[in-house]
């Protein structure tokens, strides 16, 4: 149950997803964890379910849903599969700027397959100097402006989703300036077939090991017809990649919660009392249920404003994906510690949300870095006066 009001929309959205996280996502997932297996199944499950595009524009075949119902599909898979739904969440954020603002020709060649989930689509952004956390600035990778188009060379990006296996990639560099000008940022939505593109490395990672974030490197030419938004218009697209984040993480606290309380419930000491009639353990628990809700009641808020154009800025998306992080670390954490050594051993089914969990303190926008966003917005630089 959810204690925020949901549209009857909302719920059947809910229910759909459930179904599926249930039926197909959850039987699969520890063989996708430990086979580092790529959940095509899954997948292709929710596309002919009709997820691939819940945000797109009904008139380019999508669904026109808002970032709560987005988050409330989400967070249901996570609880199932954290890969698959970390994948997924990719797609829709790689899609929504060309399904919000596309060009004539977007609309016509991209934007239909990509909402139909014809085309997987991913993003291609984080930049091989980041290391993955973005500790230290590293500026966009630079294309050529040429007739016709942008020329790439050699290009690589470090963490890429679904690397070479997407059929699409919301692709991210800069262009260089005149001197003294800063670089103009660029955003394409590439077809595989635009550019050239290598694998670098297999993805072995620790938690998330179904979701194939591998470096690549990208190389030939774009072309004119596939930068994104060239007219300016406005998209607030980052609230979705990181209220999308939240939600992920969000879904990995409460399906491991799930599990755990079906194992204290059902679970005898060896002097004979129930695990729940130990107080100490059930006020663990019931401090992991406040904290799910704590964090679930920030998300959906979130979402609900900026739904309903209120939200006010990109604060509070960074506020849920601090606190969605946290609470997906504390949640496991109490479970690994209240399973013992059988948890340590794997006989219980938490290590796997615990390891899913940890992906959110260092991958997407790194945790910290999120906190120190939410810093500079509380304390902002003073204006700069450009008289």
């Amino acid at each position: 149950m959810t204690y925020f009001p949901l549209s009857e929309a909302q719920r059947g959205w809910l229910e759909r997803a459930e179904t599926i996280a249930i039926e197909v996502l959850a039987p699969a997932a520890a063989e996708t964890d430990r086979s580092t297996m790529f959940p095509r199944h899954q997948l292709d499950a929710l596309r002919d379910a009709g997820f691939m595009g819940l945000r797109a524009d009904p008139a380019h075949g999508g669904h026109g849903e808002g970032l709560l119902t987005t988050c409330l599909v989400i967070e249901a898979l996570a609880k199932a599969c954290p890969s698959t739904a970390l994948v997924y969440k990719m797609h829709l954020e790689s899609i929504e700027m060309v399904s919000r603002v596309p060009t004539l020709v977007q609309a016509e060649q991209f934007v239909p397959r990509l909402a139909s989930g014809e085309w997987l689509s991913t993003v291609a952004g984080s930049e091989a100097g980041h290391q993955g956390g973005a500790w230290a600035g590293a500026a966009k990778s630079t294309v050529e402006k040429v007739d016709g188009g942008y020329r790439v060379t050699d290009i690589q990006k470090s963490f890429v989703t679904a690397a070479g296996v997407a059929d699409s990639y919301f692709f991210m560099c800069s262009l260089p300036g005149e001197e003294g000008t800063r670089p103009r940022q660029l955003m394409f939505q590439l077809h595989t077939d635009d550019l050239t593109w290598s694998v670098d490395a297999p993805w072995d990672g620790l938690g998330m090991r179904g979701n194939n974030s591998s470096p690549m490197t990208f190389g030939g030419f774009i072309p004119d017809d596939r930068l994104l938004n060239p007219d300016g218009e406005r998209v607030d697209f980052f609230p979705v990649v990181l209220g999308t984040y939240a939600a992920t993480y969000l879904g990995i606290a409460a399906g491991c919660y799930d599990l755990l309380c079906g194992h204290i419930a059902g679970a005898t000491l060896a002097d004979g009392r129930r695990m729940g009639e130990v107080e100490t353990i059930a006020a663990r628990v019931a401090n992991c249920k406040v904290e799910i809700e704590r964090s679930r009641a920030l998300l959906y808020a979130a979402c609900a404003a900026f739904d309903e154009d209120r939200h006010g800025g990109p604060q509070p998306f960074y506020e849920c994906k601090v606190a969605c992080d946290q609470v997906g670390a504390f949640v496991t954490q109490e479970a690994m510690t209240l399973g013992g050594g059988a948890a340590f051993a794997k006989l219980l089914p938490f290590e796997r949300y615990f390891r899913d969990a940890r992906a959110g303190m260092v991958m997407g926008l790194a945790h910290d870095i999120a906190i120190l966003n939410i810093g500079r917005l509380i304390f902002p630089r003073p204006k700069r006066d450009k008289t």
